[in-house]
């Protein structure tokens, strides 16, 4: 139960980091610049247009994260169409939410954001030009960063609003560890702290650039703890890997995360010979990757916890807590989309032309583009695409002037072979 626990807090950590971090704020309504790059509008929740080029600078985001190596343009139709819908998805329902946020007059100080900022900054020890870059290489502004910051706020304070249960009951909680009882088996596993060193150029601070740097940094980072350096504190602010925001901790993986983590057999046969606290010397993993490891903590062998155990009682608690708040949440969301129209228009550009997913490209994604072309825009009449077009049609009917309907007809069957 407490690794089921673990992972929920990491995959929630890590989808609110990387909405914050990548998504500007879709209320271009009363902005008064257009929808995007392209001109093409993904969605609107209410008065609000959330743009195509927001979608595909996110999916682009969430390809980085993987370190697959692959680029929105190395999807397939299939894929892409995916992707999409599952981003947009999640981008509909802030919405929704943070238009519900303003509707209860929840309030975000500018006092409250700068310290938002400031503390995520620290955590993850950016110097104030890492800051800037990193700004430079998402397209955005610091005044945009800090709306986004405001609006992610708002979203939190009204569920935390909303979120207030009661504890539940000692009778409550041992009828739950009567009902679950395989949750409180513990199996073989260890708690491991990483270190990573990529040979790709991933933009991370004190970044190792080409396989000659990578290995010499991952020598010099080894001698640092062999000569007595702090881990956690060497983890976040040289490792290339999302896990150096934690400090490089994994937390505790047992037997079958392991194997599913990709970590080979004979290196798992190597933590259990290791004592709690030992490192590893550098492995060198794919794609120009090397890695250090720490066991931080080892279980040889499988543990039955009691409602006596440590901690038991209050996991089960913030568990039941936790399942109430998000039936709340979700009541909350059903209710709020009821009261706001909203209009998937990618949805239904998909089901209009099922051939071809609506045959929508990618959008620019290129670095600053989205600061620089809300400047250029700003001033333009705002045009409401049609559900059924696409750049390219758009482009050329921008251009042309109204053609017969049969030379028309041949256009859109054309494009369609595309």
């Amino acid at each position: 139960m407490q690794k089921q626990a673990k992972r929920l807090q990491i995959v929630l950590f890590s989808l609110i980091l990387l909405l914050f971090l990548t998504s500007i704020s879709c209320d271009k309504g009363k902005a008064g610049s257009d929808s995007g790059s392209g001109g093409e509008v993904a969605a609107r929740v209410g008065s609000t247009e959330i743009p195509l080029s927001k979608v595909d600078q996110l999916i682009e985001q969430q390809l980085k994260q993987s370190q697959s190596g692959r680029k929105i343009t190395d999807l397939n139709m299939s894929e892409l169409a995916t992707a999409r819908l599952q981003v947009l998805d999640s981008l509909i329902t802030d919405e929704i939410l943070y238009q519900r946020a303003r509707q209860d007059n929840i309030q975000i100080t500018d006092e409250e954001v700068r310290a938002f900022i400031q503390k995520d900054i620290q955590q993850r020890g950016l110097s104030a030009d890492d800051f800037q870059k990193e700004l430079k290489n998402m397209g955005m502004t610091e005044e945009q960063l800090n709306e986004e910051a405001k609006h992610k706020m708002a979203v939190a304070k009204l569920q935390d609003k909303i979120g207030q249960v009661k504890p539940p009951t000692d009778k409550e909680i041992e009828d739950y560890y009567s009902r679950n009882p395989g949750q409180f088996t513990l199996g073989r596993g260890l708690a491991l702290g990483q270190i990573t060193v990529d040979a790709a150029d991933n933009k991370a601070k004190n970044d190792a650039i080409g396989e000659d740097q990578a290995k010499q940094k991952i020598d010099t980072i080894y001698s640092q703890l062999k000569n007595g350096g702090d881990f956690a504190t060497i983890a976040r602010t040289q490792s290339e890997d999302p896990s150096a925001l934690k400090s490089g901790d994994l937390g505790f993986l047992d037997e079958q995360a392991l194997q599913q983590g990709g970590f080979p057999p004979q290196l798992i046969e190597a933590f259990y010979k290791m004592r709690e606290g030992d490192i590893t010397p550098p492995v060198q993993g794919s794609k120009g990757r090397w890695y250090i490891f720490k066991v931080t903590a080892k279980r040889t062998q499988e543990e039955k916890l009691t409602l006596d155990s440590p901690q038991v009682k209050s996991q089960i608690s913030q568990l039941l807590v936790e399942q109430r708040k998000n039936i709340l949440n979700n009541a909350l969301l059903v209710t709020a989309t009821n009261q706001i129209r909203v209009e998937n228009l990618l949805a239904q550009r998909i089901l209009q032309n099922p051939d071809n997913f609506g045959s929508l490209r990618p959008t620019s994604l290129a670095a600053g583009d989205g600061a620089t072309k809300a400047e250029e825009k700003k001033d333009a009449p705002k045009e409401t695409p049609k559900a059924e077009s696409t750049p390219a049609k758009d482009e050329k009917d921008s251009k042309k002037t109204e053609k017969p309907a049969e030379q028309d007809k041949e256009k859109k069957s054309t494009e369609a072979g595309k």
